[in-house]
């Protein structure tokens, strides 16, 4: 065999499944098609208990130094301007890192490829694109096309982590996407601009049924994410025209300075299946959720830290199959029966709260959840559900 697994996609997921099956002393092959990791806005946060294990991968503090790490969190009422203030200093004393850390997407990624290139037994191989896939009981068999034409790569697993379109999970698998598309386009801008005049905390969540948004740092001094939603009938190619009109009513200021955005539609699906004999799914390309709350990348963080240590037991331990049947079984329950619901349930309140009683009783909720801390930490443990105990 020319290496002991093959990943298919150069993304956060695939980059830290990468990552992790290289520390536990697996040969390691990364395709990605394009010619760099994506650098497009897209997920920010990263949930405390995603924390330790970035810890144990040795990519913590690399991260800490290009992102923020916070413990504060607001609810924004935007009718009245009201601040509801969490805090996730509730978890002093009962969580090992009691903060979330919020990291541009592509600068996850660029950690992640530093570390990587620290492994002799790892080769990313960029604008080199899966063709074709077959597996027998002892190895798969990828065709691969590069600059320089087709070549073969045998391998004992292959593992998915092409997102959303996944060509792994379509073509080679001929898995389904159940699930359906959310109708309203949702925005994502990258920006400088001064908040702390108006006393934003790191993240808030301003909650309205017509400017609703998520509006949270990326970096200190200045470097913040909004994210909204708007009309898909608007013509997307016009849109940097309406970014001022749209933030008078997200931002106490029109002094900012845009960086970058990416508009997209928003999805909830998973697929039938997350793996077939020796060909595997993770992140995106198995489930995918609409990013309200952060928990899209979460879940494909957790899906990557229990593939990395099930597979590692099957290649290293002599491990039975079954170990592989449980990643599937509990990765694609933890979605449907907690990440999807919950991610939906965020996206309901952040954008279509109207005015009426249900909106009163949830912020009556929030602000007795403020003042109790054993009711914050059991609000703020949802994310705990997502993880897949090894």
């Amino acid at each position: 065999m020319n290496t002991d697994v093959v990943i298919v996609g150069g993304g956060p997921s695939g980059l830290l499944t990468a990552l992790g099956l290289a520390q536990a002393g697996a040969n390691v092959t990364v395709i990605e098609a394009g010619s760099t990791f994506n650098d497009a806005p897209r997920a920010v946060a990263y949930h405390y208990p995603v924390l330790p294990h970035l810890k144990r991968y040795g990519i913590f503090e690399d991260c800490v130094d290009l992102g923020v790490l916070r413990q504060d969190f607001a609810w924004r009422i935007f009718s009245t301007g009201e601040l509801i203030r969490w805090d996730l200093s509730c978890f002093d004393g009962h969580a090992e890192i009691p903060y979330a850390l919020h990291l541009h997407q592509g600068q996850l990624s660029q950690v992640l490829e530093k570390h990587l290139s620290a492994h002799s037994n790892v080769d990313i191989r960029y604008s080199t694109k899966l063709v074709s896939c077959s597996q027998s009981d002892t190895e798969i068999v990828a065709e691969v096309e590069t600059d320089a034409g087709l070549e073969r790569i045998e391998a004992a697993y292959l593992v998915g982590a092409d997102g959303a379109g996944s060509f792994v999970r379509k073509s080679v698998l001929g898995f389904n996407f159940f699930g359906f598309t959310w109708p309203h386009r949702y925005v994502a801008m990258n920006m400088t601009v001064d908040l702390d005049p108006y006393d934003f905390r790191n993240i808030a969540m301003q909650i309205d049924h017509e400017h609703g948004a998520v509006i949270c740092k990326l970096a200190d001094p200045d470097f913040w994410r909004v994210t909204f939603m708007e009309d898909p009938a608007l013509p997307v190619e016009n849109l940097p025209d309406r970014i001022a009109a749209i933030m008078e009513n997200h931002l106490p200021t029109s002094d900012f300075e845009l960086e970058s955005y990416a508009p997209y539609q928003m999805h909830q699906r998973v697929t039938d299946r997350m793996r077939e004999g020796r060909v595997l799914l993770v992140g995106d390309s198995a489930h995918v959720t609409n990013p309200t709350g952060g928990l899209g990348l979460t879940g494909a963080m957790f899906d990557a830290f229990a593939l990395v240590e099930l597979l590692s037991r099957v290649l290293h331990d002599g491990a039975a199959d079954e170990a592989l049947e449980f990643y599937e079984r509990d990765r694609r329950r933890v979605f449907i029966e907690h990440t999807s619901p919950r991610a939906s349930d965020n996206l309901r309140l952040m954008y279509y709260s109207k005015p009426g009683q249900a909106k009163e009783d949830w912020i009556h909720w929030a602000k007795s959840v403020a003042n109790d801390p054993a009711l914050m930490r059991e609000a703020f443990s949802f994310t705990e559900q997502m993880e897949t105990k090894v």
